[in-house]
């Protein structure tokens, strides 16, 4: 029997929630979003006040930690989790993960989301593949909310380009902030600043995103994925993946075999 393109773990209805989560998603992600409160969202060094209705992932990759505001207080909450090869299509499409984004239309998607929890909740194949088509549903009006969008500065995505073209090489930051029209301390200030992330941080989590996408479909060596994407040393790899996934290469691979 083939294997299911998506498997749902979990659905949960919180209205008065108190969770303080704080941890490296290894092998599941998830799309959570928040109908009224106020909530303090941390992706890496990334952080966010989310306040009202606000839609977010945690997946593997960065460190995510969130919680209620203020010490006491609680906030409504709803979330799903999920896995499987569906989601990567998600990801190759640009669906998925998204960055703490407003529900689309400052509208309630409270409704929406409930019925995906309802069909999770019910179980079987023909309430995965319903649950599955309502999730995609909201991550597309989520994509088009980010298209209408205004777009980043031309230097950052000048920036951004640069760097994912150069993510497996050594980058001379000196040589990209000159190309861009800027010192070399400024684009770093600039960058973090835009971004969240240094331009450093912003280049090991491009390698990180592709080894977790070697490593998931097909068995490249890691000795052969460390090389392709830069690592001279297959240790210091490894050691820099678990930093950011949480648990090593190896068994970021086996969970997926399971």
């Amino acid at each position: 029997m083939a294997r299911p393109e998506i498997v749902f773990l979990t659905a949960q209805y919180v209205p008065r929630c108190t969770h303080q989560i704080d941890k490296y998603f290894a092998d599941y992600q998830t799309l959570q979003y928040m109908h009224s409160g106020a909530v303090e969202l941390a992706i890496d060094q990334q952080r966010y006040a989310l306040n009202g209705r606000w839609f977010w992932s945690c997946y593997p990759g960065p460190r995510i930690a969130f919680h209620a505001a203020e010490r006491g207080k609680t906030w409504v909450h709803r979330y799903v989790s999920f896995r499987g090869p569906l989601v990567t299509r998600w990801m190759d499409d640009g669906l998925y993960p998204i960055a703490p984004q407003r529900s689309p239309g400052e509208g309630d998607c409270s409704k929406r989301v409930d019925a995906v929890l309802a069909r999770v909740r019910e179980g079987g194949r023909w309430n995965a593949l319903r649950a599955a088509h309502l999730v995609e549903g909201l991550l597309i009006d989520l994509a088009e909310a980010r298209s209408a969008a205004p777009q980043a500065p031309a230097w950052v995505r000048r920036a951004q380009d640069s760097l994912a073209r150069q993510s497996t090489t050594a980058i001379d930051y000196a040589h990209l902030a000159e190309a861009i029209g800027m010192s070399e301390r400024s684009l770093r200030r600039n960058f973090r600043k835009r971004l969240g992330i240094s331009p450093h941080q912003y280049v090991i989590d491009l390698r990180i995103r592709a080894a977790r996408d070697l490593l998931m479909h097909g068995d490249t060596p890691l000795k052969e994925i460390a090389r392709r994407l830069g690592y001279a040393d297959v240790f210091y790899f490894g050691r820099q993946f678990k930093a950011q996934v949480g648990v090593s290469p190896a068994r970021f691979r086996r969970s997926r075999e399971g």
